[in-house]
């Protein structure tokens, strides 16, 4: 069972969400339909649910995302574009089962510039690591530019495959701003658009160095790329117990001591909630930033105004705790 985790407003997250057994259900497509239906579920839930999107890469066989979440509402965000995306591939492709694998997928929270800047440069050459392409500008599926970010807006029209266009919540077309994220601008100013480039430029050297090394050589056309039998499976070591990190901090000494306080602190009050539900209590009042017990489980009545009200109370509750279920 995983540790409970905060979902506030105005949080930026690293995010992974992987295929099942390792198939190539996310592979490009040529007509690029597979894109299409990404972009689409994302632009779609993205304007439903207030985030904001800095930087994405899909691979054949998984996703990273880098995004701000707005209102504080992630896992209602995840639960239902990945569901989107699901179904729309299974429609596409003729996948009759799970399209992503069971495991939860991993959400990191960046706790400070240095964080953002090393998970962006991380996303944007994670195809050039794998050794897929030279540069990440050629990859033929779903990725960001470096020079995107804060400047595009991505506009896409609905697929022509499950989203049926007799319904409203279907629009025919959906745009997605590639926004800068706020922790740059903050630390940075006017000069966040040059430090991400320098930052994501390295990032991208050295995956390539590090692609060559282990021998990771560009071997296919991306147009080949494109054909490949997205029933195969990835066949490439996977590491099993890996540590899944609940937060990051680039480095950054004194931003890592004031995320760990502010999760030991959450943790202690998380768990001094749930006791007391357990004992039948009444009006608990479980830490802000709380989502399942708080917003999926429990009717309003059961559950102090604390939680329940972690978007309403906005910003004044951001500094106070952190980390939540």
């Amino acid at each position: 069972m995983s540790r409970p985790r905060s979902i506030r407003p105005g949080v930026t997250w690293f995010i992974t969400r992987r295929v099942t057994r390792r198939h190539y259900l996310l592979r490009p497509d040529e007509d690029g339909t597979t894109q299409q239906i990404y972009w689409y579920s994302t632009g779609v839930m993205a304007a439903k649910f207030g985030m904001e999107l800095h930087a994405a890469q899909m691979l054949s066989t998984h996703l990273h995302e880098v995004l701000t979440d707005v209102r504080g509402v992630l896992p209602a965000f995840k639960r239902d574009r990945n569901r989107l995306v699901a179904n729309a591939l299974k429609a596409h492709r003729g996948w009759p089962e799970e399209v992503f694998q069971r495991a939860s997928d991993s959400c990191v929270e960046l706790n400070s510039a240095e964080a953002v800047l090393k998970e962006i440069g991380y996303t944007l050459a994670n195809v050039v690591e794998a050794g897929l392409v030279e540069d990440p500008d050629d990859w033929p599926g779903v990725t960001v530019s470096v020079n995107d970010i804060g400047q595009r807006v991505i506009e896409v029209e609905r697929p022509s495959v499950y989203f049926d266009p007799d319904n409203p919540n279907w629009p025919e077309r959906v745009t997605i701003p590639i926004t800068m994220p706020p922790a740059l601008i903050e630390a940075f100013g006017a000069r966040a658009k040059e430090v991400l480039v320098s930052s994501v430029r390295e990032a991208i050297a050295s995956a390539r160095a590090a692609a060559r090394s282990a021998g990771r050589f560009v071997k296919t056309s991306a147009a080949k790329l494109c054909r490949i039998p997205f029933t195969r499976r990835a066949n490439s070591p996977s590491p099993i117990g890996a540590r899944n990190p609940t937060f990051a901090t680039g480095g950054n000494a004194e931003a890592a001591k004031r995320a760990r306080a502010e999760r030991k602190q959450f943790h202690e009050l998380y768990r001094r909630a749930l006791d007391a539900l357990k004992k039948g209590i009444a009006g608990v009042s479980f830490p802000p930033g709380t989502w399942r017990w708080a917003r999926e489980l429990l009717p309003a009545w059961l559950v102090g105004a604390t939680a329940i009200g972690s978007e309403a109370l906005g910003c004044q509750e951001k500094d106070n705790l952190t980390s939540a279920a």
